[in-house]
C-alpha cells in the first residue's frame, strides 16, 4: 500500500491547495479582491488559460484597433507576453497621431514579445522587463522607455516598470509558477486594508 501511495505521488505530484475562489471567472476574482472580500491568508489562483481568455477580452476593450492575438505564458517568477501590434493604428484608436518619423518606423503590424519577471512581498511588488522584441529586433534603453511612454502609459497611467509599487487591496504577494499566477492575501493584521 505504501508503495502505491509513493508511486502515485511520483507520477502525480502534489498540487498546491486551491481555495473556493479558484473556480470563479477571473473578473469575479479581481472584483472580490478589490472589494476586500477575500479573507486574509487566502491564496487565489489564476490559471494561464483563463488569464489568456480574460486578457484577450480586456485587450479588445482597451485597444479596439491595432492589437490582436495576445497570449501569455507563465513560468517560475516570469511571464512572456506575445501579440501582433500595429502601433500606428493603436495610437490612432486613442485619438492621437504619431509624428512622421515614428509613423514610418512603426507602420504595419509587428509581432511583439515581452519577457518580464515580478518580485513581490509584504504588499510591495516590482516588475522588470528582461527583453522586448518587436519584429525580430530587441528594444532596450531609451528606445524601450519611449515605447513605454508612448504606448503603455497612455493606456495604463499607473503602470510602473522597474520601480517598486504597492499592490494594495491587502495583497501580500503575487507568485508566478508554470501555468499559473497565485495571489496571496496578507495574513490578518499584517497590511493595511485596500487603498
Amino acid at each position: 500500500m505504501k508503495r502505491a501511495v509513493l508511486l502515485l505521488l511520483l507520477v502525480f505530484p502534489l498540487q498546491p491547495a486551491t481555495s473556493r475562489y479558484d473556480r470563479l471567472p477571473p473578473q469575479k476574482k479581481i472584483d472580490l479582491i478589490e472589494q476586500g472580500k477575500i479573507p486574509p491568508g487566502t491564496q487565489v489562483v489564476f490559471g494561464e488559460k483563463e488569464l489568456n481568455g480574460f486578457l484577450a477580452a480586456k485587450a479588445r476593450e482597451v485597444v479596439p484597433e491595432g492589437l490582436r492575438d495576445t497570449r501569455l505564458e507563465i513560468g517560475d517568477g516570469k511571464a512572456t507576453g506575445y501579440a501582433m501590434v500595429d502601433f500606428v493604428k493603436m495610437r490612432q484608436a486613442q485619438g492621437q497621431d504619431l509624428n512622421w518619423l515614428m509613423s514610418k518606423l512603426l507602420e504595419g503590424e509587428h509581432p511583439i514579445t515581452v519577457v518580464g519577471h515580478i518580485e513581490s512581498n509584504r504588499g510591495v511588488a516590482r516588475v522588470d522587463l528582461e527583453r522586448v522584441n518587436v519584429g525580430g529586433n530587441t528594444i532596450q534603453g531609451r528606445a524601450l522607455d519611449l515605447l513605454i511612454k508612448t504606448f503603455v502609459n497612455p493606456l495604463y497611467p499607473q503602470a510602473k516598470v522597474g520601480k517598486d509599487f504597492e499592490l494594495g487591496y491587502n495583497m501580500d504577494r503575487i507568485e508566478l509558477h508554470p501555468g499559473m499566477a497565485r495571489v496571496v492575501m496578507a495574513p490578518k493584521g499584517s497590511l493595511q486594508a485596500s487603498r
